[in-house]
């Protein structure tokens, strides 16, 4: 990173604001929670193979997001700042690859920088650094198969061919064939545009055969375990995420393509008018044409596909950051005033918004300190636009990312402020530590909410009445200790069970939920009642 003084400068200023205040707040429901509680399990239990959420063994995702969590309580303990440090060093990884792929790919270290922060300034990148899952790594290990292949193709050394394999094994073991989409398309495309150092050789089989080492692992070691197992990561956890809403994520065709500017804003709309006014450069073989291939196809892909979150996409907007930095760069200089106009309209309804929030009542605490930032960060851009010492097409971009620090910080501090209202439980569980109840049996009453669990450090009891969300898969289960977590009140031997586990001291939460008739005498065997925003805590 020689002579990148500028790059530098950025990246430290990213991961002060990643890092500052990531663990001020409570894991939150239900994605953040969920892997949080899983990674929490691998490192309680020292089992790392077989994932378990409120001990059911839970094989929806390969485990390497979990185990890289786990190393997060490792270094950190069992708390927030452990399950997302990692999380905050993948986003950064991100921004030095987006740097240098685009190096490689334009050679130009301006328009690298640009691309770095414009893929910063995305909010989808930065709700990623907030929301423990699988996208954030995923992301990075397809950017970096991107960029080991491109170094690969332009230098022919073969290390970057072993690193390109070994990236996409790191990858499979992730999130599955799902690492592919982005990284081939985008391959396919660019070869065409740069010539092979090498022909195909033993390496290139070697480099494979590594690849397939790394990603089946997992998956052959489960199988030859239990061959039912083949079966269910190639049909329900694959298939059927595509083809049916397996796991209650469906949205219309239309999801993605409504979101994805949303998401991408406010570089996505300058995108689109620099597509119009630069059109003639992207003829079929050109590496133009092959960023914006490797993002329209995964696009269509994915909106076809039953199973959608926003964060799937998160793999295309590195390519669309480089792809709009390049054309930014490109543009006449008499055109940067339509360029500014988008950047600077959408900061200022950002900003404006800040400022007026703590006056008006939103049912969230907005601290008045956020409201006086903004407004030291719309004068900055006043003077940023003002001043003749800033190159004229570098104001949107400082711009952008000054907006993109303020979204990023202010929304750990709001996260902080209103856990309740964002579906956090760390004000339950901190009330249960804090009247010494952490020691008894905690019964949570038809709802899964793994954050009690992480927050207690503990397993919970989950009473199913009902509720879709514990309806959990137990095919998979070797005995019936789980059953000790998992009371189906359904069930007449097991409801008696209740009574059983009762007659000690416990603790009974019930969210947004009155207790039925058939369960009035749980309720008589506590004497204190307390309720916490949509929370009843019985003890």
């Amino acid at each position: 990173m020689k002579n990148n003084l500028s790059f530098n400068i950025f990246l430290i200023i990213a991961a002060v604001a990643l890092l500052i205040n990531v663990g001020s707040y409570g894991v939150i429901e239900s994605s953040d929670a969920r892997y949080a509680e899983i990674g929490r399990a691998m490192y309680v239990s020292g089992d790392y193979i077989h994932p378990n959420l409120l001990d059911v063994h839970h094989y929806h995702k390969p485990p390497l997001t979990y185990q890289i969590t786990a190393l997060g309580y490792q270094i950190f303990g069992v708390n927030p700042l452990g399950a997302r440090f990692f999380l905050q060093l993948a986003v950064l990884l991100q921004l030095i690859l987006v740097y240098r792929l685009t190096i490689l790919l334009f050679n130009n270290k301006k328009t690298a920088l640009w691309a770095s922060i414009i893929y910063f300034s995305f909010p989808l990148v930065l709700i990623s650094s907030r929301n423990l899952t699988t996208d954030a790594f995923l992301a990075t290990f397809a950017l970096l198969s991107i960029y080991c292949w491109v170094k690969y193709r332009k230098t022919g050394f073969l290390k970057w061919l072993y690193f390109f394999t070994i990236s996409l094994g790191l990858g499979f073991l992730t999130k599955g064939p799902v690492i592919f989409i982005v990284p081939v398309l985008f391959i396919l495309f660019y070869n065409s545009t740069e010539k092979a150092k090498r022909n195909f050789s033993i390496h290139h089989v070697l480099a494979w055969t590594m690849f397939l080492a790394i990603a089946s692992s997992w998956f052959v070691y489960l199988g030859l375990q239990n061959p039912a197992f083949i079966d269910y990561f190639l049909g329900k956890q694959t298939a059927d995420r595509f083809s049916k809403n397996a796991f209650g994520r469906t949205e219309p065709f239309w999801y993605f393509l409504a979101f994805a500017p949303l998401v991408g804003l406010p570089w996505f709309l300058a995108l689109l008018y620099l597509l119009k006014d630069q059109k003639k450069l992207f003829k079929l073989k050109t590496l133009h044409f092959a960023l914006l291939i490797a993002v329209v196809i995964p696009l269509i892909f994915f909106s076809i596909s039953s199973s959608k979150r926003i964060l799937y996409i998160l793999p295309l907007y590195s390519l669309l950051a480089i792809l709009t930095a390049r054309l930014f760069s490109k543009i006449e200089t008499e055109k940067i005033k339509v360029i500014n106009g988008i950047i600077l309209g959408f900061s200022g309804l950002i900003l404006i918004a800040f400022i007026v929030t703590p006056f008006v009542d939103f049912g969230l605490e907005f601290p008045y300190f956020l409201a006086i930032l903004s407004g030291v960060i719309l004068v900055l851009t006043m003077v940023i636009y003002r001043s003749k010492s800033v190159q004229l097409k570098s104001k949107p971009i400082f711009t952008s990312l000054l907006v993109a620090l303020l979204l990023l910080i202010s929304s750990s501090v709001i996260f902080a402020k209103n856990e309740l209202e964002v579906n956090g439980t760390k004000p339950i569980t901190d009330f249960i530590i804090e009247e010494n109840l952490n020691d008894r049996e905690i019964l949570v009453y038809n709802t899964r909410k793994s954050s009690i669990a992480f927050g207690l450090n503990k397993s919970i009891i989950s009473l199913y009445d009902g509720d879709e969300s514990l309806n959990r898969e137990t095919q998979f289960e070797v005995d019936l200790n789980w059953k000790k977590n998992l009371i189906n009140l359904k069930d007449t031997n097991e409801f008696n069970q209740l009574h059983n586990i009762t007659n000690k001291p416990t603790v009974l939460l019930l969210y947004k939920k009155q207790i039925p008739d058939s369960l009035l005498w749980l309720v008589k065997k506590y004497k204190i009642k307390q309720e916490i925003g949509k929370w009843t805590i019985y003890y």
